[in-house]
């Protein structure tokens, strides 16, 4: 806007500041065609800058909101055989995947981009999940204990009507002989449940 511009809407400013005070103070504030001061001649450059003064707010936004793409719709992930519900849990799986995205697996991708649901094994639940939900795994701990706790869970998977195909999902450097593969084969044995064994 130019100078002469603002200096002319200061006036009329000023000027109808002061016919309200006067009409509040019962003053005749009537000016005559004579006292109405004539407005200034714009020029159509003056006018084309103006106009994009006032409308670049609007055509900065209407760009910015054209240019953001839609967020990418996240994968399911449903995993069974962590202890108890939480964020914490939902952390150690996506830091699990981060594991295996860093190895260059394609399929864990970024972490961020999986949704993760922890299921518990003995959920009545879990039938309506497994008919929901296609990507299940089963979180492998490599304690002492883990081909214990992580067949149970697989036998209550079953007992409960959860999927028949999941992903092992281990530390990367777990080898396959010992837990891994007999764990895998009594799934398949016993409970009829293909539990795919992750590439190293």
């Amino acid at each position: 806007m130019s100078g002469q511009d603002q200096a002319a809407g200061l006036r009329k400013w000023a000027d109808l500041q002061r016919q309200q005070r006067d009409a509040e103070e019962g003053a005749d504030t009537t000016l005559s065609d004579e006292e109405i001061p004539a407005a200034e001649p714009v020029s159509a450059e003056e006018a084309s800058a103006h106009a994009q003064e006032v409308m670049s707010p609007t055509v900065a936004a209407a760009t910015e909101s054209a240019t953001v793409a839609p967020p990418k719709p996240k994968r399911p992930l449903v995993v069974v055989g962590l202890p108890y519900k939480g964020a914490a849990q939902v952390d150690k799986v996506r830091g699990r995947l981060g594991q295996w995205s860093a190895l260059g697996r394609q399929w864990a991708g970024d972490p961020q981009d999986w949704d993760i649901h922890i299921a518990m094994p003995d959920s009545d639940s879990l039938a309506d999940l497994a008919e929901r939900y296609t990507r299940w795994a089963l979180w492998v701990n490599s304690d002492a204990d883990a081909f214990a706790t992580m067949y149970r869970a697989l036998r209550q998977l079953r007992e409960h009507g959860g999927p028949q195909h999941l992903l092992a999902l281990h530390e990367p450097h777990l080898p396959r002989q010992g837990l891994l593969n007999n764990l895998r084969d009594a799934a398949a044995h016993y409970l009829d449940i293909e539990l795919l064994l992750l590439a190293r």
